[in-house]
């Protein structure tokens, strides 16, 4: 009954056409991934201040960032600011020639990554930036770098004339710091482009392809109905128990099957092209002000099985809405309202905020949602949202499991 239930999906037109579409996706994402289509982490600029792409590129940035590779500390931070005014006092670094501009830029690529850190931790605000900020420092020293990521923080969440002083309370103000406070210092760096390639483009797959799974899941309890077979269906001796039971069964497997097998082929396919060093680097290097206190890999484990969580809740509430209703056509339009309205309201309100920064959209682009101070108060006790949704939805699917087999099995022949 399972692998009848599995034929019928991909039996027809659409079917095959969404398999495509699937397929389509998870090949843009490890283009995008690859190509450094949306970024420009994996372009090289040269000596002669061109921009190159490509296998080639890649290594020499990696060979260029792996001098630099090791802790952040005082000597390193000493060694960047030097290194950098150094380059800034050539004549290329001196000249408003373009070209010239960006050969001074090439010979700075190695230690770009730690240049950025040192803007963002001296820049004049919690929420300013400047590219030039590192030019104007000489001195440096390691402890002031890392306590001006708490201090910047300290100031924007107590500024009373700033938005953030009323949007957070006391207690989600003090979780905030010590979530910064935690945070191991000094950081280790090493060529990463991989890992933050990989987490940059990863909300496509889940994204859009839970779209798709709705599409081929959106008929699967309404086309009896639609066909007329219900009267058959529900006359067969295991109409009602094991038949209903395939139908949820193959949908289940479907999202898993599909969803793991994409993600893994991204996977692969980004890291073996950009290579798997940087690991074990913190996000921060990244989302400087991330809550998270985790390395690249934790990321993106916990970005894989929140992915998952996500789909696995969509196509199930997809396919309960299909038991319900007796319309695919409802059914289809359920995972679209989910992810796309909230986008519209965002910003009405407060407590609207928070309802939707709980939406299954959050673990679905898990990585994008790292730099965010979405918090929750629980009885006193101050949570992450995205620490909540990954337990809410594993446990509302698990719910739903059951009611669509009530829901399908009780229903009356037309």
């Amino acid at each position: 009954m399972l692998r009848y239930e599995i034929k019928k999906m991909f039996g027809t037109f659409g079917g095959k056409l969404a398999l495509i579409l699937y397929a389509t996706i998870v090949a843009l994402s490890c283009s995008l991934s690859t190509t450094g289509a949306l970024n420009v982490g994996t372009e090289w600029v040269n000596e002669k201040g061109e921009h190159e792409t490509g296998i080639s590129a890649i290594h020499k940035m990696q060979d260029a960032q792996n001098k630099w590779e090791g802790y952040v500390n005082q000597e390193t931070l000493t060694k960047v600011i030097q290194e950098n005014a150094r380059i800034n006092a050539t004549p290329e670094g001196q000249s408003q020639n373009v070209q010239q501009h960006n050969i001074a830029f090439g010979w700075k690529q190695g230690f770009h990554p730690i240049r950025e850190l040192i803007n963002h931790s001296y820049a004049s605000g919690f929420r300013s930036y400047d590219y030039y900020i590192a030019d104007g420092i000489s001195v440096i020293e390691e402890e002031t770098f890392y306590a001006n990521r708490i201090c910047l923080l300290k100031d924007w969440l107590y500024d009373k004339t700033d938005v953030a002083y009323d949007l957070y309370s006391e207690a989600e103000k003090q979780y905030i710091i010590l979530q910064y406070e935690e945070l191991e210092t000094p950081f280790y760096f090493d060529f990463h482009d991989g890992w933050y390639q990989l987490l940059e483009n990863a909300g496509f797959i889940p994204s859009l392809g839970v779209l798709i799974l709705g599409f081929l899941l959106a008929g699967i309890f309404s086309n009896e109905f639609k066909w007329k077979a219900d009267t058959v269906y529900f006359s067969t001796l295991l109409g009602r128990n094991k038949a209903t039971s395939a139908k949820i069964k193959a949908g289940l497997l479907l999202v898993t099957v599909l969803y793991w097998a994409a993600m893994l082929i991204y996977s692969f396919a980004t890291l073996g092209y950009l290579g798997f060093e940087g690991g074990n680097c913190v996000v921060q290097l990244r989302v400087w002000k991330s809550l998270y206190n985790f390395t690249f890999w934790q990321a993106w484990v916990l970005t894989l099985i929140c992915g998952y969580i996500g789909n696995l809740f969509l196509t199930a509430l997809t396919m309960f809405i299909s038991a319900k209703t007796k319309s695919a056509v409802i059914a289809v339009t359920t995972p679209f309202v989910i992810m796309f309205i909230p986008s519209f309201l965002q910003g009405m309100a407060d407590w609207l905020d928070t309802v939707i920064a709980m939406m299954p959209i959050s673990l679905l682009e898990f990585y994008q949602h790292l730099g965010t101070f979405d918090l929750i108060t629980i009885f006193g006790k101050v949570f992450r949202v995205l620490d909540m949704c990954l337990p809410l939805y594993a446990a509302l699917t698990m719910i739903l499991v059951p009611v669509i087999y009530q829901e399908f099995r009780k229903k009356q022949i037309a």
